[in-house]
């Protein structure tokens, strides 16, 4: 069964986190720059105006959360609602924003960026690793959605929503590097798109799928295993999530949908909720150790 967790009408609701050190739930809806924070222990959500196209959240070693926003990296604090800026990046693109991005398992955040006027393939993914230290790692790319690793940290997923494929990768734990690219799913020939995924704890691939109406779990050799139908045509991303990690919880969209079209979807832009019978992994947080230039829980 789907539940409607909180139903804000996001514009384009993504980028869902679960953080157990702040035992909640945060998602952005990228165009209105607005961080959201949902808790489970008393069912309330608020959220906060950024100021800028904001579409990555990921939560930090010392409990705030760091922030991909369009064209800079925001370190925020939901305590005190205050944040500090850590780096620039693309300023020489300035239609370029960020699109998705998730904490690697050794505490790496990884996040892509794309045209956001839809025009260029101008899209980079980057990797923000030891010594505020910001690198490429593949460029040419459409629309980047999916940043997952396989449970036992030898596998890299990710997306170009533009191409359609979901590609996996060999991945190097200790080192961070991504090699033999393959493609593990294509959505070529149909108007369904790639988004944001998760992996479960037994290694499958739930990926949400823009005008598929679903949510599908891919098993390791990348076959469909189970196709989950949702309410609204543009699911965007999903995390398990809650104190037992068996919660899916799904973000949505109406960005680019008809009058006509949102009458036969009132709940597009909501937050979901779904028991899908298994659990998820633990979520990693960004390693504040890579940050040692910035002090701790001083704001701007």
């Amino acid at each position: 069964m789907v539940k409607i967790i909180a139903n804000f009408n996001n514009t384009l609701g993504e980028g869902p986190l679960w953080s157990p050190n702040h035992n909640a739930l945060f998602w952005i809806d990228i165009i209105e720059g607005k961080l959201f924070r949902f808790c489970p222990s008393d069912q309330k959500t608020r959220f906060w105006e950024i100021g800028a196209k904001t579409a990555v959240v990921v939560a930090t070693s010392d409990q705030r959360l760091l922030l991909a926003c369009q064209n800079f990296l925001l370190l925020f604090d939901p305590e005190t609602g205050k944040g500090n800026q850590l780096l620039d990046f693309e300023t020489n693109i300035p239609n370029n924003r960020p699109n998705d991005g998730k904490v690697d398992p050794s505490g790496r955040f990884w996040f892509g960026t794309t045209d956001d006027l839809e025009k260029k393939v101008s899209g980079t993914v980057y990797c923000y690793g030891q010594n505020s230290k910001l690198t490429p790692v593949l460029e040419d790319i459409g629309n980047p959605n999916t940043f997952a690793w396989s449970p036992d940290k030898t596998r890299f997923y990710t997306a170009d929503s533009v191409r359609q494929i979901m590609w996996v990768f060999d991945y190097d734990d200790k080192t961070g590097d991504i090699s033999n690219q393959r493609e593990f799913f294509s959505l070529v020939g149909t108007d369904i798109i790639p988004d944001g995924s998760t992996v479960d704890a037994e290694g499958y691939l739930w990926n949400a799928q823009w005008n598929g109406w679903r949510i599908v779990r891919y098993a390791p050799d990348g076959t469909i295993d189970r196709i989950v139908k949702m309410p609204v045509a543009c699911p965007t991303s999903c995390i398990f999530g809650d104190e037992k990690l068996n919660i899916l919880y799904v973000t949505s969209a109406r960005k680019g949908q008809t009058e006509q079209q949102l009458r036969q979807q009132p709940h597009a832009g909501a937050l979901f909720a779904l028991d899908v019978g298994v659990k998820g992994v633990t979520p990693v947080a960004f390693d504040m150790f890579n940050l040692r230039d910035v002090p701790s829980k001083v704001n701007v």
